[in-house]
Order: C-alpha cells, then structure tokens, then sequence
C-alpha cells in the first residue's frame, strides 16, 4: 500500500509551489518569468534524481524511497522559510530530485510486486489516489487563505507530512531488485552499458518527447490559470483555488469510470485522443469569458492529460524488462528541457498577458498529437527488447 501512497504524497505536496505562485511572487516582489522559474527548476532537480531511479534497478528501493521523502521534507521546509528568489529556486531544485528518487523507486517496487496483467488496473489505482492528493493540496491552500495565514504555512504542513510518510517506507518491506536473466544479463542491469542501450530505443525517445511537451500541463498550467482568474476574472484567491480543485477532480472520470472502459484499448489510440483534448481543453481556459466555464475546461483538460498519463505510464514500465528503473531514468532525461517551458510562458505572460500565455498551451496540445502518432509508428518499426 505504501508504494500507491507515494503518488497521492507527491501530488498533494506539489500542489503548493503553483498554488501559491500569485501569493509567494506577490510577496517576494518576483516578476512572473521569476516565479514561473521556480516552478520550472524542478525539473533539473529532478534530472538528478534520476540518478536514483536508475539505481533503484540494482540497490534497495526502501532505502531510495524513504531518503527521498526526508529529503524532500527538507525541501518544503526551505521553500517555507525562503525570503528571496534564489533560496526559492535552490528548495525548487532539492524538491525535484527528491520527489524522484521517492517516486521511481516506489513505481519500480510495483513493478515486481505485481502481475503484468494487473499492473495498469494498479496503476489506475495509485493515479486515483493521486487525484486526492490532487485534491488535498488545493484544500490545504484554499483553507490557509481563508484562514488568513502566510503562503508559508502550507510547506511546513507539507514537510511534516512527507517525514511521517518516510518513516512508513523506511518500514515497509518493498521488494529487493531480482535479475531478469541472471548470469551477464544480470551484471549489466542498471549500468551504463544498459543505460547507453536503452538510449537508443527510438521509443523511449518518444516517450520522452510526450514527457517534454505534456509537462507544463499539470502544476505549471494550474499556477497560470490561478494567475488568470485573480488577474483577469477577478476572482478572489480562494475562488481561483477551487476552480483548480474542480478541475483536479477530471482525474476521478479518468481514473475509475473511464479507465475501465478503455481497459482493453491500446495505448497509442488513448494517447491520441487524450492529448488532442488536453489541448483543446487548455485554449477553453485561455479564452472562456467566466470563471465557471474555465473551471470546466480545466475539468477537461485534466481528464486528457490523466488518461495521457497512463498510457505513457504503463507503456514506460513494460517497455523494456529488468531496466525500469533505467527507462525512467533515460526518460527523464529527454524530457529534462522541459523546464524552459514554464520560463517561456512566464516570459509571455509579462509581455503579452495571461491569456496569450495560456493560449500557448494549444500549440503544445498540437504537438503532442503528432508525437503520439510518430510513437505508435516508432512502436510498429521497432521490435521488442527480447525479441
């Protein structure tokens, strides 16, 4: 059960950072490329983690899981007593690649703790916790500001919670790596030679490619939708918060309801289809003249982009036995610019406004549709890794 916690942790945690984006900018005095950077820094934080992940192919999963959830304690804990911007952007960096290694480590323990007929219905299950951690962390901030309480107070809840949740790791007997093959096979597993040769999957590149473009769709384009409302809706922060929750909750239809119905489709066909309306979804939130309309346009788009996500996600794991770990790792590093992503559209945003910046989401949407029909081609050219 602790591996499937992870997620919901994680999501209810990195909530914050976007969730509070007007409020820490407003208060530090940052512009909003400044603040869209210390979103976006998490990103070469998480590169390092990678580090972890690959390593969770051949060391303990336990021990990577739970350091990474003290270490990302330690993280929250600087963003909440940051007074400038570079303090911010170095806990955004410690963020990062703590998350990771927590992360990975655990989705790799499930791999070997299950099935592989059952893998996506659990996976399934660990994203529909994640969408109440996606729920929470909006909650935690919503009744902060209600409240009257500092920005900051959120982080330091966040920091309590992710010790208590590593001490539940450091405690939870999580399956010690096993070798696919044995002999040879099982040396090279989770070293560079394995790493050079997952690098050159065509498919795991386009994986990565999805990963780069379908990024800035989860926190990044909630803190600029929360921006947009306060800016150019005027609604209060505590109305913005909870258009965010309402859109989160897309995850619930996307993780219960239509995973089941779409159980038995391929993951290149749901992948189209996902990413052709989190796009369309994200140009509703730019261009949508009330705050209830943009509310249900982030309810779609969040649906397109959980259903996305699992695709990419099983498809990740099952791609290539016994270098998981690896194959996230080298994921991860495709997708490592990413980060310049949200530095553009904050770019945008001082210059052109809000809605223009938003409205660059369309333009993502439509690129991700054509990365997912150069995967599914990539996929019917390239044989399997045991073939």
């Amino acid at each position: 059960m602790a591996v499937l916690l992870a997620t919901f942790v994680d999501e209810t945690v990195w909530f914050l950072p976007s969730g509070t984006l007007e409020s820490f900018r407003a208060d530090l005095g940052l512009s909003y490329a400044q603040a869209g950077t210390v979103l976006a820094v998490a990103s070469p934080g998480a590169l390092v983690g990678t580090v972890f992940a690959a390593a969770a192919d051949r060391y303990s999963r336990r021990v990577i899981a739970a350091g990474g959830a003290f270490a990302f304690a330690l993280g929250m804990a600087a963003f909440a007593l940051g007074g400038s911007f570079l303090a911010l952007v170095a806990a955004s960096v410690v963020m990062g690649a703590a998350s990771t290694a927590m992360c990975d480590a655990a989705e790799v323990a499930l791999v070997d703790m299950v099935e592989e007929d059952e893998l996506r219905p659990a996976l399934a299950r660990a994203n529909l916790l994640g969408v109440l951690g996606d729920l929470a962390g909006p909650a935690l901030v919503a009744a902060t500001a209600f409240l009257g309480w500092s920005w900051r107070v959120p982080f330091w809840v966040a920091a309590v919670l992710l010790v208590a949740f590593g001490a539940v790791l450091a405690a939870s007997p999580l399956p010690s790596p096993r070798p696919e093959g044995g002999g040879e096979d099982d040396e090279r597993r989770g070293s560079l030679l394995t790493m050079f040769d997952v690098a050159r999957d065509r498919r795991v590149w386009m994986l990565g490619a999805i990963g780069l473009l379908s990024g800035p769709f989860d926190e990044t384009l909630l803190g600029f939708t929360i921006a947009l409302l306060e800016r150019e809706r005027a609604a209060s922060a505590g109305a913005a918060t909870l258009v965010a929750l309402v859109g989160l909750s897309g995850g619930f239809l996307a993780y219960t309801r239509l995973a089941r119905r779409y159980a038995d489709t391929s993951e290149h066909r749901l992948l189209l289809g996902s990413v052709a309306v989190m796009g369309a979804g994200a140009v509703g939130i730019a261009v949508l003249p009330s705050v209830a309309l943009v509310a249900a346009a982030a309810f779609v788009t969040t649906v397109g982009l959980s259903l996305a996500w699992l695709a990419v996600q099983h498809r990740m794991l099952v791609l290539r036995p016994g270098q998981v770990g690896t194959t996230k790792a080298v994921v991860a590093a495709i997708e490592f610019p990413d980060f310049l992503l949200p530095i553009a559209i904050g770019l945008v945003a001082d210059e052109a406004g809000l809605v223009a910046a938003v409205g660059l989401y369309g333009l993502l949407g439509a690129g991700l549709v054509g990365l997912a029909l150069a995967s599914a081609r990539a996929d019917r050219r390239v044989r399997p890794v045991d073939a």
